[in-house]
């Protein structure tokens, strides 16, 4: 894992995640916060049914925040 200035971002510096999501990939007005780095999943729930957007982005001990990961989608059929 590296810093947005391609500075290696060791293990013991990663504070935690935000993962954004919403039905626009243009606008997920929805996040949540992992404030563990160990947390290796993440279970969103109560999501309507249609199509939705999520991003992950990984925060520093320092409280610096990278740019956003590449955009994964996942269909809900109620």
């Amino acid at each position: 894992m590296s810093r947005v200035n391609n500075e290696s971002l060791k293990m013991g510096e990663l504070a935690g995640y935000v993962i954004s999501y919403g039905q626009d990939p243009a606008e997920m007005s929805e996040s949540i916060r992992i404030d563990s780095a160990a947390t290796m999943e993440y279970t969103v729930s109560n999501l309507d049914s249609g199509t939705w957007y999520f991003t992950i982005q990984a925060e520093d001990v320092d409280g610096l925040i990278s740019e956003p990961a590449g955009i994964v989608s996942k269909q809900i059929r109620g």
